[in-house]
Protein backbone atom coordinates (compact mmCIF):
# COMPACT_ATOMS: atom_id res chain seq x y z
CA UNK A 1 0.00 0.00 0.00
CA UNK A 2 2.94 2.36 0.58
CA UNK A 3 3.84 2.49 -2.81
CA UNK A 4 0.19 4.36 -3.63
CA UNK A 5 1.55 7.51 -1.04
CA UNK A 6 3.76 9.05 -2.97
CA UNK A 7 4.69 13.03 -2.47
CA UNK A 8 2.09 14.10 -5.23
CA UNK A 9 -0.78 11.23 -4.19
CA UNK A 10 -0.26 12.59 -0.58
CA UNK A 11 -0.87 16.26 -1.99
CA UNK A 12 -3.77 15.51 -3.96
CA UNK A 13 -5.70 13.85 -1.40
CA UNK A 14 -4.96 16.61 1.31
CA UNK A 15 -6.08 19.25 -1.45
CA UNK A 16 -9.50 17.00 -2.08
CA UNK A 17 -10.40 16.83 1.68
CA UNK A 18 -9.88 20.62 1.98
CA UNK A 19 -11.61 21.11 -1.54
CA UNK A 20 -14.82 18.47 0.31
CA UNK A 21 -15.18 20.47 3.48
CA UNK A 22 -15.02 23.87 1.90
CA UNK A 23 -16.45 23.87 -1.37
CA UNK A 24 -19.17 21.15 -0.54
CA UNK A 25 -22.19 24.02 -0.24
CA UNK A 26 -20.22 26.18 -2.25
CA UNK A 27 -23.48 28.34 -4.17
CA UNK A 28 -20.92 28.43 -7.12
CA UNK A 29 -20.95 25.31 -9.76
CA UNK A 30 -17.55 26.27 -10.74
CA UNK A 31 -15.90 25.80 -7.34
CA UNK A 32 -17.91 22.83 -6.38
CA UNK A 33 -16.74 21.23 -9.73
CA UNK A 34 -13.31 20.89 -8.15
CA UNK A 35 -14.45 18.23 -5.70
CA UNK A 36 -15.03 16.12 -8.64
CA UNK A 37 -12.18 17.05 -10.66
CA UNK A 38 -9.68 16.24 -7.51
CA UNK A 39 -11.25 13.15 -6.73
CA UNK A 40 -10.76 12.07 -10.38
CA UNK A 41 -6.89 13.06 -10.34
CA UNK A 42 -6.23 11.29 -7.41
CA UNK A 43 -8.07 8.60 -9.01
CA UNK A 44 -5.96 9.11 -12.43
CA UNK A 45 -2.72 9.50 -9.92
CA UNK A 46 -2.93 5.72 -8.40
CA UNK A 47 -4.09 3.96 -11.02
CA UNK A 48 -0.91 5.16 -12.94
CA UNK A 49 1.27 4.03 -10.09
CA UNK A 50 -0.98 0.46 -10.39
CA UNK A 51 0.09 0.32 -14.18
CA UNK A 52 3.74 1.49 -13.92
CA UNK A 53 4.75 -0.77 -10.50
CA UNK A 54 2.01 -3.69 -10.47
CA UNK A 55 1.04 -4.26 -13.88
CA UNK A 56 4.56 -3.22 -15.26
CA UNK A 57 2.92 -1.70 -18.20
CA UNK A 58 2.98 2.19 -19.64
CA UNK A 59 0.25 4.79 -18.15
CA UNK A 60 0.51 7.34 -21.22
CA UNK A 61 -2.72 6.66 -22.26
CA UNK A 62 -4.43 7.02 -19.13
CA UNK A 63 -2.43 10.69 -18.42
CA UNK A 64 -4.15 11.05 -22.61
CA UNK A 65 -7.03 11.38 -21.89
CA UNK A 66 -6.83 12.90 -17.82
CA UNK A 67 -5.22 15.78 -19.95
CA UNK A 68 -8.82 16.76 -21.60
CA UNK A 69 -10.33 16.96 -18.40
CA UNK A 70 -7.08 19.10 -17.06
CA UNK A 71 -7.87 21.61 -19.52
CA UNK A 72 -11.54 22.18 -19.95
CA UNK A 73 -11.18 22.44 -16.32
CA UNK A 74 -8.96 24.64 -15.90
CA UNK A 75 -9.82 26.55 -19.31
CA UNK A 76 -13.35 26.75 -18.33
CA UNK A 77 -13.01 28.14 -14.69
CA UNK A 78 -10.59 30.94 -15.87
CA UNK A 79 -13.73 32.03 -17.93
CA UNK A 80 -15.20 31.84 -14.39
CA UNK A 81 -12.85 34.31 -13.52
CA UNK A 82 -12.41 36.50 -16.73
CA UNK A 83 -15.94 36.77 -16.65
CA UNK A 84 -16.31 40.14 -14.05
CA UNK A 85 -14.40 41.60 -16.65
CA UNK A 86 -16.57 41.24 -19.30
CA UNK A 87 -14.62 38.14 -21.16
CA UNK A 88 -16.71 36.79 -23.93
CA UNK A 89 -17.07 32.77 -24.65
CA UNK A 90 -16.12 32.88 -27.90
CA UNK A 91 -11.84 33.64 -26.79
CA UNK A 92 -12.80 30.07 -24.76
CA UNK A 93 -14.38 28.27 -27.41
CA UNK A 94 -11.23 29.45 -29.74
CA UNK A 95 -8.81 28.06 -27.40
CA UNK A 96 -10.44 24.44 -26.33
CA UNK A 97 -10.76 24.32 -30.60
CA UNK A 98 -7.35 24.73 -30.88
CA UNK A 99 -6.45 22.51 -28.24
CA UNK A 100 -8.44 19.63 -29.33
CA UNK A 101 -6.98 20.20 -32.77
CA UNK A 102 -3.31 19.92 -31.59
CA UNK A 103 -4.01 17.22 -29.46
CA UNK A 104 -5.96 15.02 -32.32
CA UNK A 105 -3.09 15.54 -34.63
CA UNK A 106 -0.19 15.10 -32.10
CA UNK A 107 -1.84 11.68 -31.15
CA UNK A 108 -2.05 10.87 -34.88
CA UNK A 109 1.17 12.02 -35.78
CA UNK A 110 2.41 9.71 -32.63
CA UNK A 111 0.09 7.01 -33.59
CA UNK A 112 -1.35 6.95 -29.86
CA UNK A 113 1.65 5.43 -28.96
CA UNK A 114 3.27 8.29 -27.02
CA UNK A 115 2.11 11.26 -24.27
CA UNK A 116 1.42 13.99 -26.05
CA UNK A 117 3.98 16.48 -24.79
CA UNK A 118 4.02 18.99 -27.80
CA UNK A 119 0.19 19.53 -26.64
CA UNK A 120 0.69 20.30 -23.60
CA UNK A 121 3.40 22.01 -23.23
CA UNK A 122 1.18 24.19 -25.21
CA UNK A 123 -1.38 24.23 -22.56
CA UNK A 124 1.13 24.97 -20.18
CA UNK A 125 2.15 28.58 -22.06
CA UNK A 126 -1.30 29.50 -22.85
CA UNK A 127 -2.55 28.35 -18.64
CA UNK A 128 1.16 30.77 -17.73
CA UNK A 129 0.12 33.75 -19.81
CA UNK A 130 -4.15 33.33 -18.61
CA UNK A 131 -2.50 33.36 -15.21
CA UNK A 132 -0.27 36.41 -15.86
CA UNK A 133 -3.50 38.05 -17.56
CA UNK A 134 -5.53 38.00 -14.54
CA UNK A 135 -3.04 39.49 -12.06
CA UNK A 136 -2.74 42.58 -14.95
CA UNK A 137 -6.65 42.74 -14.54
CA UNK A 138 -6.53 42.48 -10.51
CA UNK A 139 -3.87 45.09 -10.85
CA UNK A 140 -6.04 47.53 -13.68
CA UNK A 141 -9.63 47.11 -11.37
CA UNK A 142 -10.97 50.12 -9.29
CA UNK A 143 -12.27 47.29 -6.93
CA UNK A 144 -10.37 47.36 -3.72
CA UNK A 145 -9.26 43.64 -3.02
CA UNK A 146 -7.64 41.33 -0.22
CA UNK A 147 -5.25 39.74 -1.80
CA UNK A 148 -4.00 37.67 1.52
CA UNK A 149 -8.08 36.72 1.62
CA UNK A 150 -8.75 36.55 -2.26
CA UNK A 151 -9.87 33.01 -3.36
CA UNK A 152 -9.19 33.79 -7.20
CA UNK A 153 -5.70 35.36 -6.09
CA UNK A 154 -4.31 32.14 -4.69
CA UNK A 155 -6.28 30.03 -6.98
CA UNK A 156 -4.04 31.55 -9.94
CA UNK A 157 -1.09 31.59 -8.08
CA UNK A 158 -1.02 27.72 -7.97
CA UNK A 159 -1.87 27.74 -11.62
CA UNK A 160 1.19 30.08 -12.57
CA UNK A 161 3.46 28.12 -10.76
CA UNK A 162 2.75 24.50 -11.77
CA UNK A 163 2.17 25.35 -15.12
CA UNK A 164 5.37 27.59 -15.21
CA UNK A 165 7.41 24.27 -13.86
CA UNK A 166 5.48 22.30 -16.10
CA UNK A 167 6.40 24.36 -19.46
CA UNK A 168 9.95 24.76 -18.24
CA UNK A 169 10.03 20.46 -17.79
CA UNK A 170 8.43 20.14 -21.09
CA UNK A 171 11.07 22.26 -23.47
CA UNK A 172 14.17 20.93 -21.63
CA UNK A 173 12.73 17.56 -20.52
CA UNK A 174 15.80 15.28 -22.17
CA UNK A 175 18.13 17.61 -20.61
CA UNK A 176 16.30 17.05 -17.04
CA UNK A 177 16.57 13.10 -17.69
CA UNK A 178 20.23 13.07 -18.07
CA UNK A 179 20.99 15.08 -15.08
CA UNK A 180 20.68 12.33 -12.78
CA UNK A 181 19.88 12.99 -9.29
CA UNK A 182 21.14 11.13 -5.84
CA UNK A 183 17.90 11.92 -3.92
CA UNK A 184 15.18 11.08 -6.96
CA UNK A 185 16.53 10.28 -10.57
CA UNK A 186 16.03 12.85 -12.01
CA UNK A 187 15.97 16.64 -11.57
CA UNK A 188 12.60 16.80 -13.73
CA UNK A 189 11.09 14.87 -10.82
CA UNK A 190 11.99 16.45 -8.20
CA UNK A 191 10.88 20.19 -9.87
CA UNK A 192 7.44 18.64 -10.51
CA UNK A 193 7.26 17.45 -6.89
CA UNK A 194 7.84 21.03 -5.45
CA UNK A 195 5.51 22.22 -7.98
CA UNK A 196 2.82 20.25 -7.01
CA UNK A 197 3.30 20.84 -3.47
CA UNK A 198 3.24 24.62 -4.51
CA UNK A 199 0.27 23.96 -6.46
CA UNK A 200 -2.03 22.07 -4.25
CA UNK A 201 -1.25 24.25 -1.27
CA UNK A 202 -2.47 27.33 -3.04
CA UNK A 203 -5.46 26.00 -4.31
CA UNK A 204 -6.04 24.14 -0.69
CA UNK A 205 -5.42 27.89 0.96
CA UNK A 206 -8.27 29.05 -1.92
CA UNK A 207 -10.54 27.04 -1.26
CA UNK A 208 -10.44 28.04 2.74
CA UNK A 209 -10.27 31.20 1.29
CA UNK A 210 -13.43 30.77 -0.04
CA UNK A 211 -15.70 29.09 2.62
CA UNK A 212 -14.47 32.07 5.08
CA UNK A 213 -16.10 34.46 2.84
CA UNK A 214 -19.17 32.36 2.60
CA UNK A 215 -18.85 32.04 6.06
CA UNK A 216 -18.32 35.47 6.84
CA UNK A 217 -21.19 36.30 4.17
CA UNK A 218 -23.82 34.23 6.10
CA UNK A 219 -22.55 35.51 9.56
CA UNK A 220 -23.61 39.35 8.40
CA UNK A 221 -27.19 38.50 7.12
Amino acid sequence: MLKYFTINTVSELICFGVALFCLFKDKSNAWRFFIVYLLVTCIVEILGIQCRKVWHTSNFMLYNIFVVLECTTISCFFYYLYKQYQYKPIWLIIWLVVFFVCYGTEMIAEKFSNFVFETTTLMSIIFVLASLNFYYLILKDEQFRQLSNYAPFWWVNGVLFFYFGSTACNIFFDYFMEDKSLISGSVRYMIFNIIDIILYCCWSYSFICRYRQRTLQRLSY
